[in-house]
């Protein structure tokens, strides 16, 4: 073994050429062999270099065209949210505006609702103060609290002879063809009243009575236009001692009413008509 003096390497005695350096023993000096691989590993130290180079620029070109791709499409992302939420704004003002108003028409319906039901509140006021006044009936007869006297002694009659007042109804059964009124302001009869009324006593007597001096019904009128009903010669008409008192006392609006609701208005109506009122 020999040591190449160029590299300091240990070359086997036969090799002419030291495999570590090229250092040519026959010559002396560096082979042309070891300027060639010099040159070689040079030229490829410098296309690896140009290849770093190149990619390197291609991954900085890549990390831009990325960069600014990422930045266009962020920018374009908040361009469109910007729009969006532009595009709500406006659509939640423009939908606001119908709900004002709708709310308007709303309050509007409202306010025409209670106007209406404040006009059929009157109207039904109104109708309960006429049915006061005039209550019909389903045959289409009224009855007026305002009755003249035949019609109010007739509508007497039929209520008494429906409640079941026995002389009442001994009036109204044999009327026959007429009915006698008789008024009179005798102290012999309005003494023996409890409820004299304005003091004239309107007795009843039917048409087949032959003798009129005996009194078995009548009635008066107190001041507020309410009836006192009398009956006489019965075992059960109230009275306290020599005083009768009456069967029923009932104001003239109740009394058409009832007549009414008991389809009487037609019959008081007929009634009416044959009625005959005597003054004493």
């Amino acid at each position: 073994m020999k040591k190449c003096p160029w590299c300091g390497k240990k070359v086997p005695n036969e090799e002419q050429i030291c495999p570590s350096c090229g250092y040519d023993f026959s010559r002396g000096e560096m082979s042309s062999f070891y300027d060639q691989r010099q040159q070689k590993q040079i030229k490829s130290k410098i296309r690896h270099k140009n290849e770093m180079v190149i990619v390197a620029a291609l991954a900085i070109i890549a990390g831009g065209s990325y960069i600014f791709n990422n930045h266009q499409e962020q920018t374009e992302a908040q361009q469109n949210i910007q729009q969006t939420t532009k595009t709500i704004a406006e659509s939640s003002s423009s939908d606001a505006e119908p709900s004002n108003n709708s709310s308007k028409s709303s309050v509007k319906k409202s306010s025409g609702l209670k106007k209406t039901e404040n006009k059929k509140t009157i109207k039904n006021s109104q109708s309960k103060k006429d049915n006061a006044n005039v209550t019909k009936e389903s045959n289409g007869v009224q009855l007026k609290a305002s009755m003249a006297p035949n019609e109010l002694a007739a509508a007497v009659a039929t209520y008494a002879a429906q409640k079941n007042i026995s002389k009442w109804r001994d009036v109204v059964n044999n009327s026959g063809e007429s009915i006698l009124i008789r008024e009179t302001t005798e102290p012999d009869i309005v003494n023996y009243l409890s409820a004299k009324g304005s003091g004239t006593v309107y007795v009843a007597f039917n048409s087949k009575d032959s003798n009129r001096e005996v009194v078995y019904s009548a009635y008066t009128i107190n001041q507020d236009g309410s009836i006192n009903i009398y009956e006489f010669g019965v075992p059960n008409a109230p009275h306290t001692g020599n005083v009768y008192n009456p069967v029923e006392t009932i104001s003239q609006q109740d009394l058409i009413k009832y007549l009414n609701s008991h389809k009487q208005a037609k019959n008081v109506r007929q009634m009416a008509q044959k009625v005959g009122i005597s003054y004493e």
